[in-house]
């Protein structure tokens, strides 16, 4: 997924995710299960099974936790060798008391997943090159001032950088989601995403919270 760390020219893409595969939980496999369920692309059990490093009976189980979180229901096409969405996914009322924290927990971080506003990794990339290209330009202009004269540098600016990538409120965006919970909450809900492999993240440099594309990743 990503691997990041705030500041200008500082946000890199890594293949493989933020932990070895080994170390994944309960429930950041399955909102990388999730997440790799709602993409437009084939998920046959045993790519499923070899992707997560799970047998086919934990593969069942987590299916059933999302399905009963409320989140997805999937059913298998043997045709197609593919899971597909079966109608809509209805919590599970009769749930157990620990059961129901986590298929609420499940529920409520998979939504953020999908439905929080994203910034592509891309923009950034070519926003912050602009402006490492246009500060060697400034550094060469500077020793050649008869020939780059300063009025020139604010339309060398718009030449060298694109326009800055957009960025959104995200503590408003998980509250207009789920208004009843806490800013602790919200900040542990963040954590688990990043721990699943989720570009989610504070940048002191933007000074705002950020959350990249999961699917440029």
């Amino acid at each position: 997924m990503w691997y990041f760390y705030g500041g200008v020219g500082r946000i890199r893409k890594k293949k493989g995710g933020l932990r070895k595969v080994g170390t994944r939980t309960k429930m950041s496999r399955q909102l990388e299960l999730y997440f790799e369920l709602t993409l437009d692309r084939i998920h046959g059990p045993a790519d499923l099974m070899r992707r997560f490093r799970i047998g086919r009976r934990m593969l069942q189980r987590d299916l059933k936790d999302l399905r009963d979180s409320g989140l997805i229901r999937v059913r298998y096409d043997h045709k197609k060798d593919d899971y597909v969405q079966a109608g809509d996914a209805i919590f599970d009322e009769s749930a157990s008391d620990r059961r129901r924290e986590h298929l609420l927990r499940l529920y409520r971080i998979g939504t953020l997943i999908t439905q929080l506003p994203v910034t592509s990794w891309h923009s950034i990339d070519r926003y912050e090159m602009g402006l490492r290209e246009y500060a060697d330009y400034l550094d060469y202009a500077k020793e050649d001032p008869e020939n780059n004269p300063p009025e020139d540098y604010g339309d060398m600016y718009a030449f060298f950088v694109p326009d800055p990538p957009v960025f959104y409120d995200l503590k408003s965006a998980y509250h207009a989601l789920f208004p009843s919970c806490s800013h602790r909450t919200r900040e542990r809900d963040f954590r688990e995403m990043r721990n699943a492999g989720f570009g989610i993240f504070y940048s002191r440099h933007y000074k705002t919270y950020i959350y990249l594309d999961p699917e440029e990743s």
